[in-house]
């Protein structure tokens, strides 16, 4: 059960309509730690994270540690607010991550493959289809929109 729910949190590649953290984001990620602990081996060299055998810009490795944050923040709140409309812990973090990264099914008996969205209440729903578009839009594309910046431009 675990297993199915992280494997979910895995997306599409770059450019499809697969919803969830693309896999180049993870790439990304992975490539980063791995300089990090480098850096932290050998404080006076010099390491780099890289993807497709070129150097990653730091604008680029600050925009995806953003999306990581504003994905998993997201997927936190909503949980907890899934879970104040009288969830269950199960039901609650599942159902967040299965509609903020659409990736189907959630776990549990209620909404698990058995199971449909049906029986829940309606904030539960309310909550849960703005995840869904939060989701399919990206997390980072629709928290622009709540920025003054934005409208100002």
């Amino acid at each position: 059960m675990r297993l199915f729910f992280f494997v979910g949190l895995i997306g599409g590649c770059a450019g499809s309509t697969a919803c969830s953290v693309k896999i180049f984001r993870y790439q990304i990620m992975i490539s980063s730690i791995k300089a990090q602990i480098q850096r932290t081996r050998s404080p006076n060299g010099i390491f780099t994270p890289r993807f497709q055998g070129r150097t990653v810009d730091d604008e680029v490795l600050s925009s995806v540690m953003a999306f990581f944050g504003f994905f998993i923040l997201s997927l936190g709140l909503l949980s907890v607010a899934l879970g104040l409309t009288g969830l269950d812990f199960i039901t609650s973090v599942s159902g967040a991550a299965t509609t903020l990264a659409n990736i189907g099914p959630g776990l549990g008996a209620e909404i698990g493959p058995a199971g449909n969205f049906a029986g829940l209440n309606d904030v539960a729903k309310w909550l849960l289809a703005i995840a869904m578009l939060v989701g399919r839009l990206e997390v980072l594309s629709v928290y622009l929109l709540f920025t003054a910046l934005f409208w100002r431009a």
